[in-house]
């Protein structure tokens, strides 16, 4: 349901709702940015799928009422790219690599505490929503997985993990180029210091591919956003 009017978040959106009040970011971002008013059309969406154009019946001073009009239930038809990057010290620079991932397309997001990561204060909140307006703006109504941060051993004992995995680092040995994927597929990229030869031997053990990302060295949040699209293809 491609459309010219705004998409907006609404959690709770459901397929047996006919009326409804949007929250007051919403009708803020409606009045004071898009200076919306009653009779206008925008699109409601809960991250899960679902989909649904609206119309403004009235706008209030703490919230917008909307009629609902038409659903639609949106599938995931591409390849789902699952993306094992380390936490950053420096909060801006994962946010930025967050945002843009999202708008790639990627599937999930697993946050990797790795014996060289620089610990910071994991702001799920917050990263959720930049997820969640990246997907929005990119008009996407199937929001990616940001799970909770996880140690590369736990996340690679999971059994519902990709078939098709690779890892990303800097050492000088046989890697294969990264390209395009054609299944399910999970990236791991390391921190600023890599990953230890510990934690690539872990890897190996677990059948994660070494793979190069081109030839210079990427930071952290550079390499997970080449990294998903070149497996985006």
């Amino acid at each position: 349901m491609k459309s010219e009017a705004p998409l907006f978040y609404q959690s709770d959106l459901s397929s047996d709702q006919k009326i409804i009040s949007l929250d007051e970011e919403t009708r803020k971002h409606i009045v004071t940015v898009l200076r919306m008013k009653a009779g206008d059309l925008l699109m409601l969406t809960n991250g899960k799928g679902l989909s649904a154009t609206a119309t403004i019946l009235e706008i209030e001073k703490r919230k917008v009422t909307v009629s609902l009009n038409q659903f639609e239930t949106h599938q995931n038809n591409s390849i789902n790219i699952s993306l094992g990057i380390s936490l950053l010290k420096n909060n801006v620079r994962f946010e930025w690599m967050l945002e843009k991932v999202t708008e790639l397309g990627v599937f999930e997001i697993f946050p990797l505490i790795s014996d060289r990561t620089e610990r910071q204060h994991f702001r799920k909140e917050r990263f959720e929503q930049i997820i969640r307006s990246a997907c929005l703006q990119s008009e996407q109504y199937i929001f990616p997985v940001l799970h909770e941060p996880v140690s590369l051993e736990k996340l690679m004992i999971q059994n519902n993990l990709p078939s098709s995995r690779f890892i990303a680092h800097c050492y000088d040995s046989e890697k294969s180029q990264i390209s395009k994927v054609s299944e399910d597929s999970i990236l791991l990229i390391g921190p600023e210091g890599d990953f230890t030869q510990n934690e690539l031997k872990l890897a190996d053990e677990h059948k994660f591919i070494p793979v190069s990302l081109g030839n210079t060295r990427l930071r952290t949040e550079t390499a997970g956003v080449v990294g998903v699209a070149l497996l985006r293809g």
